[in-house]
């Protein structure tokens, strides 16, 4: 027997605490995906239903926002100037050895004048020779990109690469993280120097048909001009700007914590609008190597209301937007989960307010009528005409 208080006729709530590393179950041997078995069930009064949050967490950042096989990949081309690259009869950049390459990026947590820093020492030609010049403009909060070697021109298979994938299905490039999306018609972005070492420097998009481009005479920077694909000057020391800002936070913006207890009580735009197994989102909010903490006041804001009768294991796992689960690199984390019990009971029907104005008006109607003076009738009274007779 469960003891209640008087005063609310329900028992005190509970506040369950879930280290991952004293978990049952583990999925996929990652410390973010687990079930956790009670040894003592959760049981749940007849005639009552419980509010769940999440009263507190502690998960270290340790994830990277670039990772193997969903951001890392970058194909390219070296080619001579004013040759396009070579794609295959797929319509993606040809990577074979000697004419096209493949950028591989450590895994990692990147800011944007890293990464610039080394797409532009490991992009390379015959040498190894690094013709491709990356800088992170901070006003703009574009990539700047621009040949450095006279006669050579680079390709990015950002839109055609072998590993691009679709807006719903995306591979492994990093096109959104340098600035880059599949709105663009124009092909893959390239830039290149004119071969007779002037500070002449053009870029374009590759259309990718097997006909060379010619470079246009004049100077001065022309912006993406409608229905052309370049190459257009840019002269004497511009760069190429990325189509879009910066993303660096693109594969993980937000954290969400996620259980089999949550299931028609959070709805998610990435499936639909439909209902979610999604507990909480988590805003990260520190850097990488800190500890991503939600207090008990923030967690306790949200609360889902649940009509399950009793709790023997509760599944919990971390992922991205995307509801892909979050590689913590081998740390673990912490998690409380607050129930707070509520007694069921019957709901007076609302009322049809339409209903109530209707009856209201008519009553009144009614009263005005019965209050009305009545009108009286003159009754005609009817002479017989009739006259007495004299003698």
């Amino acid at each position: 027997m469960i003891a209640a208080y008087k005063e609310t006729e329900t028992p005190a709530s509970r506040v369950l605490y879930i280290n991952s590393k004293d978990a049952t179950t583990f999925f996929n041997n990652n410390q973010s995906d687990f079930i956790f078995a009670l040894e003592e069930p959760i049981v749940v009064p007849e005639h009552h239903s419980f509010l769940l949050s999440v009263y507190s967490a502690e998960i270290p950042y340790s994830f990277y926002n670039f990772r193997i096989g969903v951001n890392c990949r970058l194909d390219y081309a070296v080619t001579a100037y004013g040759v396009g690259a070579t794609y295959d009869a797929n319509g993606f950049l040809d990577i074979t050895p000697g004419v096209g390459a493949t950028m591989n990026l450590p895994e990692g947590n990147y800011n944007a004048v890293e990464l610039a820093n080394y797409l532009t020492t490991h992009i390379e030609s015959a040498g190894p020779v690094y013709p491709l010049e990356v800088k992170f403009d901070p006003i703009s909060l574009k990539f700047k990109f621009r040949c450095l070697i006279a006669g050579l021109r680079i390709t990015l298979a950002l839109k055609h690469g072998a590993a691009t994938g679709t807006p719903e299905a995306p591979g492994e490039d990093m096109n959104e993280e340098l600035g880059f999306d599949f709105i663009n018609l124009f092909g893959d972005p390239f830039v290149e120097r004119d071969p007779a070492g002037l500070q002449e420097y053009y870029y374009g998009y590759s259309t990718h048909q097997g006909t060379p481009d010619a470079p246009i005479a004049g100077a001065g920077v022309v912006v993406n001009p409608p229905g052309r694909s370049g190459p257009f000057l840019i002269t004497p020391a511009y760069y190429m700007f990325s189509d879009d800002c910066v993303d660096m936070t693109n594969s993980i913006r937000s954290l969400f914590l996620r259980t089999n207890l949550s299931t028609t009580s959070v709805l998610d735009s990435h499936i639909g609008g439909g209902f979610s197994n999604i507990l909480t989102r988590v805003p990260i909010n520190t850097e990488p190597g800190g500890v991503i903490s939600v207090r008990p006041v923030d967690g306790d804001v949200h609360k889902l209301l649940l009509k399950v009768k009793a709790i023997t294991e509760i599944s919990i796992t971390l992922t991205n937007q995307e509801n892909q689960v979050i590689n913590l690199n081998g740390l673990t984390f912490d998690i409380s989960l607050k129930l707070e019990f509520i007694a069921d009971r019957e709901l007076a029907l609302a009322p049809d307010r339409r209903l109530d104005y209707d009856v209201g008006l008519q009553q009144s109607r009614t009263v005005q009528e019965q209050l009305k003076p009545k009108e009286t009738k003159k009754k005609k009274t009817k002479k017989t005409g009739k006259k007495k007779s004299s003698k």
